[in-house]
């Protein structure tokens, strides 16, 4: 009975309570901080696209920085090779896939670098001329500089195939030898050097056509030969060499064609190469061969102009065999 009277004094006290007011924001000030609210975040939002957009413009300014550097200068990249049986040391200046490029007038600067050098042997990998531009008499200019510095030798790329058996420029390899190239169409050349025969194995086409036009027969055939002291073999394409090239006897095997990848991811390296796709495994750089040849493949002096290259400096390769 005490409970029950307790709980009715205590009702009656919150009934008889009288309640307080609530004091509510007059319309006009609610208004004015909802207005200047909104204010607040139209200006945090127009500073985050203004940062946003700065963002983008100075990451578009670095990219066109670097296609520009790619597209005017070339850093030379040294290679050490060892050979068991060379008696003196031996420099080797590899260029491809030039494209109608020039540093300096006529290639006068690649000139004076490569003199400076004082290489050996100057080989050359293919894709000097592009196929989509007819005259390419800079190349024949620069070749011909070349030889007065170096016995010069080398492949024919895929640009110049398309303009020898798709464009029927049937003068195309006379020009080069007759500016003093020795072009190795599935065949090789001998060369003394210091009292060192060096051998080189040109072979022409693509991976596919090994059986077909003349490679399988030339590599057989130089199987046997073994009066030398370096061997050196040359493919434009570098699939060529684990698909084929690595079953017969060398000790270097140079190529190019993928024009080191296009573009270079920090950590991943080259983007793409047509014969591998995505993130090609020899898309540049020094590879160990099955055979135990050493295989570098070059990024090249140039590009074909359809992609810019992007973080990744056109090269040209030397090679000191020791």
């Amino acid at each position: 009975m005490r409970e029950q009277a307790l709980i009715r004094k205590v009702h009656q006290r919150r009934s008889s309570s009288t309640a307080l007011p609530i004091e509510r924001e007059p319309a006009k000030n609610r208004k004015h901080a909802e207005k200047k609210a909104g204010k607040s975040r139209f200006k945090k939002g127009m500073q985050f696209l203004a940062k946003f957009l700065f963002l983008i413009l100075l990451v578009a300014g670095g990219l066109a920085k670097n296609i520009y550097d790619n597209r005017t200068n070339y850093t030379a990249e040294f290679y050490q090779v060892s050979s068991r049986k060379l008696t003196h040391s031996i420099r080797v200046a590899f260029l491809t896939d030039v494209h109608l490029r020039e540093y300096g007038k006529d290639n006068g600067d690649l000139v004076e670098d490569i003199e400076n050098l004082s290489p050996d042997l100057i080989l050359l990998g293919g894709d000097l001329v592009t196929d989509t531009v007819d005259a390419y008499d800079n190349m024949i200019s620069l070749c011909r500089k070349l030889s007065e510095l170096a016995p010069v030798c080398g492949v024919l790329g895929n640009h110049e195939d398309v303009k020898i058996y798709h464009q029927g420029d049937e003068e195309l390899v006379k020009r080069f030898e007759d500016a003093g190239v020795k072009i190795l169409r599935n065949e090789e050349a001998s060369y003394s050097l210091y009292d060192n025969t060096v051998s080189v194995i040109g072979i022409e086409g693509k991976p596919e056509d090994f059986a077909s036009y003349g490679a399988k027969e030339c590599m057989e055939a130089q199987e046997a030969e073994d009066s030398y002291d370096l061997r050196i073999c040359i493919a434009h394409v570098p699939t060529y060499f684990p698909e084929e090239l690595e079953n017969y006897s060398f000790d270097l095997g140079l190529a190019g064609h993928t024009h080191g990848g296009i573009v270079r991811l920090p950590k991943l390296g080259a983007l793409y190469s047509a014969e591998e796709g995505l993130f090609p495994e020899y898309g540049g750089g020094v590879y160990t061969l099955d055979n135990k040849a050493t295989l570098i493949v070059s990024r090249g002096l140039g590009d074909s102009g359809k992609w810019p290259r992007i973080n990744n400096v056109p090269e040209l390769s030397v090679i000191d065999i020791n």
